[in-house]
This record gives C-alpha cells, sequence and structure tokens, in this order.
C-alpha cells in the first residue's frame, strides 16, 4: 500500500508539472503571438489586440494608383505595385519585417483601377491573385494580416486639357459649384460598390483564419471639403456609419471563417478629433456612449476600432516653420503633452473604458535634420519609448506607417532598416505589457 500510494502521488506531481509547463508554455506562446488556430478562433475582438506587438504598413505599393495617367494606362498589377517608386513587393521582405520582432502587417489596397463598371464591380481576377499573393506572405510567416480598401476617395479635376475624375468613395458632394449632401440615388451606388467590393474580397478570403483581419476603409472622408459645419459633420458620420454597417453585413453573410472574422471600422479620417470635450460631436457620433458600444453594430461582437493618430503634431509632421513644430519630443513642452495626452485619454475613456478594442492603424514621425545639423533619431527613439509603449500599456497596438518615402523605415531594395534605433525602440516599446493583464 505505500508503495502503490507513493507510485499515485509521483503520479500526481509528474502531471502536475507537464500542466504547469504546458500553461507555461501557452503564456509564452500567447505573448509571442503564436497561437494554436483552435486558440485564435476563440479569442474576443480585445483579446485578439493584446497579442498584436510590432505593426508595419506595406505603403505606398498595392496603394499607389493613378499619377495622372490616362485610364487604361495600368494594365498589369505590377504595373500599379511600383507606380509610386517601391519596388515590387517580396516574400524576403515579410520574412524580414517578421524577423525584426513585428508580428503584424497592415497591408494597403486600393481596388478601383483594377475593378470593372457597375453594377457588378467585377475586380480584376490577376489583381485579386496579386493581393492574395502578398496576403499569403504574412499569413505563412504567423502574423497578423490587415487588409483593406486605401485611397478610394472620389476626386475630380481638370490638368492638361482634360477634365479628370478617380475612385468613388464620397460622403458629401463637393465639387467646383459648391457642396451639398449627397442624394439617397448617389448614396445608393456608393453603397452598391462597396458591398461588391467586398463580397469579392470576402469570397476568396473565406477559408483564412483570425490571423486575416478586414478594415472596411482607410481614412473616409470627403476630399477637399473645407469649414466643416456641425450638420456636415453629422451628414457625414451618419452616412459613413451606415456605409461601414454595409461592410460589416456583407462580410458576415459571406460565410466560412468570415462569419466570425474580426472586423476594423473606421471614423471619419480615422479620428475622433483632439477635443476631449466633445464639442463637435465626433466622438459621439461614432461611439455610442450611453450604450458603450460602436454605433456599427455585430451581431458577433468582433468590431475593432480603426484610429490613425500621428501625434504629437508639432513634433511628428508639422512643417518645420510651423509655430507649433517641435524639433524635440519633450512632454515638458505644452503643444507636446497636450496632444499626446489628448490622445490617450480619447482613446482610455471613449473606447477602452467601454470595452471597444483599437487598433492605430497608422502613426509614425518624420525623419528631420534638426538646425545643429543632427539627426532627429534620438528624438524619435524617445517618442516610440513613451507614446506607442502608453498605447500598448492601455491594449493599443501600433502600426507604424512605412510609404517608401517621407515616412521610410525600411528599405525595401536592401532588407535594411534605414533607422535601426527607431525601428528597435518600436519593437520594444509595443511589447510593453498591457495594464493590468
Amino acid at each position: 500500500m505505500k508503495r502503490a500510494g507513493l507510485f499515485v502521488y509521483l503520479c500526481c506531481i509528474l502531471v502536475l508539472i507537464m500542466l504547469s509547463t504546458r500553461c507555461k508554455s501557452n503564456e509564452i506562446d500567447h505573448l509571442n503571438g503564436n497561437i494554436s488556430k483552435s486558440d485564435i478562433s476563440a479569442l474576443s475582438s480585445t483579446e485578439l489586440t493584446h497579442l498584436m506587438t510590432a505593426g508595419w504598413n506595406l505603403g505606398n505599393s498595392l496603394d499607389a494608383h493613378w499619377n495622372d495617367l490616362p485610364w487604361g494606362t495600368i494594365q498589369a498589377p505590377r504595373q500599379q505595385e511600383i507606380l509610386w517608386g517601391n519596388p515590387v513587393t517580396t516574400k524576403a521582405m515579410i520574412d524580414k519585417i517578421k524577423a525584426s520582432g513585428f508580428n503584424t502587417v497592415r497591408i494597403p489596397v486600393t481596388w478601383y483601377i483594377f475593378t470593372g463598371p457597375g453594377p457588378d464591380y467585377i475586380i480584376n481576377t490577376a489583381w485579386m491573385d496579386r493581393v492574395q499573393e502578398i496576403v499569403d506572405y504574412v499569413i505563412e510567416n504567423g502574423m497578423f494580416c490587415i487588409l483593406n480598401t486605401h485611397h478610394e476617395e472620389y476626386q475630380s479635376g481638370f490638368k492638361s486639357g482634360r477634365n479628370w475624375e478617380i475612385g468613388w468613395l464620397r460622403l458629401y458632394h463637393n465639387d467646383s459649384n459648391g457642396s451639398r449632401p449627397l442624394t439617397n440615388p448617389e448614396k445608393e451606388v456608393i453603397h452598391l460598390q462597396l458591398a461588391r467590393t467586398w463580397a469579392q474580397i470576402a469570397e476568396r478570403f473565406k477559408n483564412y483564419d483570425e490571423y486575416l483581419i478586414f478594415e472596411g476603409v482607410n481614412e473616409p472622408r470627403t476630399i477637399g471639403l473645407e469649414n466643416i459645419t456641425v450638420p456636415m459633420w453629422v451628414e457625414q458620420s451618419t452616412f459613413l456609419n451606415e456605409l461601414l454597417q454595409t461592410f460589416v453585413d456583407t462580410v458576415r453573410a459571406s460565410g466560412g471563417k468570415n462569419t466570425d472574422r474580426h472586423l476594423m471600422v473606421t471614423p471619419y479620417f480615422a479620428s475622433v478629433g483632439m477635443d476631449t470635450n466633445d464639442r463637435e460631436g465626433r466622438i459621439s457620433l461614432f461611439v455610442n456612449m450611453t450604450g458603450r458600444r460602436l454605433r456599427v453594430n455585430d451581431s458577433r461582437n468582433r468590431l475593432i476600432a480603426s484610429l490613425h493618430y500621428y501625434e504629437p503634431w508639432g513634433f511628428v509632421t508639422a512643417p518645420s516653420d510651423s509655430q507649433w513644430h517641435s524639433w524635440y519630443f519633450d512632454m515638458n513642452v505644452g503643444s507636446v503633452s497636450h496632444n499626446v495626452n489628448a490622445v490617450l485619454r480619447i482613446i482610455n475613456d471613449n473606447f477602452i473604458s467601454n470595452g471597444i478594442p483599437v487598433i492605430m492603424g497608422e502613426t509614425g514621425a518624420l525623419h528631420r535634420t534638426m538646425p545643429n545639423g543632427q539627426s532627429n533619431e534620438a528624438e524619435r527613439v524617445k517618442w516610440a519609448q513613451y507614446y506607442i509603449s502608453r498605447l500598448k500599456e492601455m491594449g493599443v497596438p501600433s502600426i507604424i506607417w512605412d510609404d517608401g518615402g517621407n515616412f521610410q523605415l525600411f528599405d525595401r531594395n536592401t532588407l535594411e532598416w534605414k533607422y535601426p534605433d527607431l525601428t528597435v525602440a518600436f519593437v520594444a516599446a509595443s511589447e510593453t505589457p498591457v495594464k493590468g493583464k
């Protein structure tokens, strides 16, 4: 009996050690974003965003478009991909991004150039194939991938002796004759094109698991519209919420894994403003504060707010001759601390505190040469260490904007980081533990 009891005791200890090791391994895997297919399907949108660490934008590649070319000039997908000066995207690029500590890639895509006329709005198969090829580069690396519609906004004008029109998405009518709300027939056409676009994307990717996230629109707005009054905000935001609902309903109706896919929805220009008191109503037009939820509905409760805050603006993007420009990221400077704290407060008080997950889909800080001739690299490192870590502490992962130009971080030709100190700081800040978790 004593030997038998000892044997049972030792077996129990062994089982407990195995379970503990397995739990610890799962915890580490979760922190690294390496989770099983069955595990990821059970995660809430908030839990999913907590697993996302450093993110990188494949900017100005699949979202390059037009460039003042006569309509029909771009015939092949790779012609569009290199239109704004970036090289053709390769798997080696994404492999290097992953190896550098990033676990999320956002793929901005402009679809209208390769989309046929209404009412069917058929997307060119070769273009869809190319998009899928790049999505696979990300997914096969075990990374989160965000796929969206980008630069679809309607614009028109007159140049080089001819009228031109590009894009199709607008929230208000605006031209040389003035501005007005869109008519119902005009809105119906926009609803239709958005629905047809996402129906085709959703069908192509319906068997991909939750590592693939759909983002309905990038920075929805009416280009060229100025002096926006409160009634104009209300009109545009109301129509935008209706379009976002069309996006959600279309994806959900497509079946497959799209039934439970995590979806990102975006407010006007990917921002709810900088007024913590919401005097323009931009926050309340996107968030139902009484119901503590977004105004867009989803029966699966898998919506994520997509926000873009390049802040503090005076440091990250302001022209050097601007009165608000600051060469330094210094939280003792009023314009710096005010903007940073406003963003953090707006996100925490209106989204995180209401159980609404957020992804900072774009952010960044321009590289500059300061008056003393030195690079501002050390200041950008301070920016990442503070701003990105504070966001992640709230549970908000950030995806740095890299367009291969002014915001270039990664050299897609040499596969080297142009600014390694900022890269390391951004990755480290993105691994900040979520407070209370």
